[in-house]
């Protein structure tokens, strides 16, 4: 750099004056830098409608287009200690009878109580008592056994060290069998294991280095015979492996020998809670965006440079900066499209195939659009919650109440064909990525390039800032020379007769 004279010989505040020039210079920045800034927190408010539209997307309307959102089944049982049931949508509605002859069972198999050392001295065997304190290894550093759940199974090695305590062989033993329980009961100093899978083909076996099983308590121990489970539903005797069954729709849990009947009943509450909870969601949703296509035109505001914001309290600025934010989807194509979109489906069933259906809109179910100025809002007539609504028949209801089914089946046309239309504004393309609404790569670019166009103007100023000091040094140079030149005319023209 340059010496820079400031102002030494013309007597000017050169670093003021510059600093004036560079303001004029660095709006043009200031104006790329602002246009970057609003880009930016555009993207961020689409990112964070982005996330709320998805979650809509995969909760709200991945459950209206799902036929077991609407078609909730209730049991009941004549008697819970006997047998409890849950019912899914192709339960069918009516009583069932069952009779349980026999419940599912494991194996179980329960050791020796462990009273010696390998010394034969007596002992208190805790967790933390080692293996090689009730058996001999020799020169030997482990020994193995097997353990087999089901007849005709794969028996499992476990390989146990001669420092491996209580403790650490149930782990290895727990980590390496699956399908069985294991435990040391220190009160009783035995070694316990029960089978989690039930069923006639289950029983427990140990097998390996017959000294290590003595010495683990397991000499001579087989477990129990497993059993099925042998009931009668609707009159015919079935046969299961486990207590846990699903047959016919329903899931039973048997729990005890003996009778009781299990009646099946459509949720029509549940169905109308649901239809309920998606018009919720489905406003809220419709709300926000027409908040933010409606937001109010703002002029004269722009992003303030550091600056401006030294001028002004943290306060004023939130209040400055949000008044911006709000205002950037204001009429924004993409989430124009969309709600219209949106509003079409649900309000109009516009695309939706109602052929063969009962029901065609969801006028024809009581749930209809408010006044024009709520800009597509859903109501359910008769529904108490709704004070403008509430005094009107509630047809919603009466149509559950009549035939769920048909209601079933629009909800979920709708929601079919919400969720395609929703799907195919989330595709993939140049501009944007999957499961996307608004074009997120096309402004990442644009963000990049404001980017470029900033260091190239900062570069720009820079070099305008150095000229204008080279123009003033120059000038400062000049002047001194001049003022040189006049002391030494001064100096010869009578300076010297004194």
């Amino acid at each position: 750099m340059a010496v820079r004279f400031s102002g030494l010989a013309s007597g000017l505040e050169t670093d003021k004056i510059i600093k004036e020039l560079m303001k004029a210079e660095r709006m043009k920045v200031d104006k790329v830098k602002k246009q970057k800034t609003k880009l930016e927190w555009r993207k961020d408010i689409w990112k964070e409608m982005n996330k709320k539209l998805y979650s809509f997307y995969t909760k709200q309307v991945y459950n209206l287009r799902s036929k077991g959102t609407f078609m909730e089944k209730t049991t009941v049982s004549s008697n819970d200690s006997i047998i409890s049931a849950k019912a899914n949508v192709n339960a069918a509605e009516g009583t069932h009878t069952v009779t349980i002859t026999q419940l599912a069972k494991g194996s179980f198999l329960t050791g020796d109580k462990i009273t010696k050392d390998k010394d034969n001295n007596d002992i208190d065997v805790e967790s933390s008592t080692k293996i090689s304190e009730l058996l001999d290894f020799g020169a030997a550093t482990e020994k193995k056994i097997n353990i087999t759940t089901k007849n005709g199974g794969t028996p499992v090695e476990i390989t146990i060290g001669k420092d491996d305590t209580m403790a650490q062989i149930v782990y290895n033993i727990k980590k390496a069998v699956e399908d069985v329980n294991i435990s040391f009961d220190s009160n009783f100093d035995r070694v316990m294991m029960s089978s989690k899978n039930q069923g006639d083909d289950v029983k427990i076996q140990v097998g390996g280095d017959t000294d290590l099983i003595k010495a683990l308590g397991l000499e001579g121990k087989v477990g129990t015979d497993g059993e099925n489970s042998i009931f009668t539903y609707n009159e015919t005797e079935l046969v299961s492996d486990s207590n846990e069954i699903t047959v016919n729709g329903l899931t039973l849990t048997l729990k005890a020998k003996g009778d009781a009947n299990i009646t099946v009943n459509q949720d029509t509450q549940a169905m109308y809670d649901n239809v309920k909870d998606f018009i919720t969601e489905y406003n809220k949703i419709i709300v926000e965006i027409n908040e933010k296509l409606g937001a109010d035109r703002v002029v004269g505001y722009e992003p303030l440079t550091q600056e401006e914001k030294q001028a002004m309290s943290e306060d004023d600025i939130k209040l400055w900066e949000q008044k911006i934010k709000d205002s950037l989807l204001r009429r924004d194509d993409i989430l124009t499209s969309l709600v219209d979109s949106m509003r079409s489906i649900v309000g109009s069933s516009s695309g939706v195939d109602t052929s063969g259906l009962e029901y065609r809109f969801l006028s024809d179910l009581g749930i209809v659009t408010g006044n024009y100025t709520e800009k597509g809002l859903l109501h359910i007539d008769g529904d108490g919650d709704d004070p403008l609504y509430a005094a009107k028949t509630n047809k919603l209801k009466e149509a559950i109440e009549k035939d769920p089914e048909q209601v079933a089946d629009l909800l979920n046309a709708i929601g079919d064909e919400l969720y395609s239309k929703m799907q195919e504004k989330m595709k993939s393309t140049e501009i944007s990525s999957a499961f996307t609404f608004f074009n997120d790569k096309q402004m990442d670019n644009q963000i990049d390039d404001y980017k470029d166009r900033i260091t190239v103007l900062e570069d720009k100023l820079a070099d305008i800032e150095e000229r204008y000091y080279r123009q003033f040094t120059a000038m400062e140079k000049a002047i001194q020379m001049m003022n040189s030149q006049s002391a030494s005319l001064a100096s010869m023209l009578g300076g010297g007769s004194q």
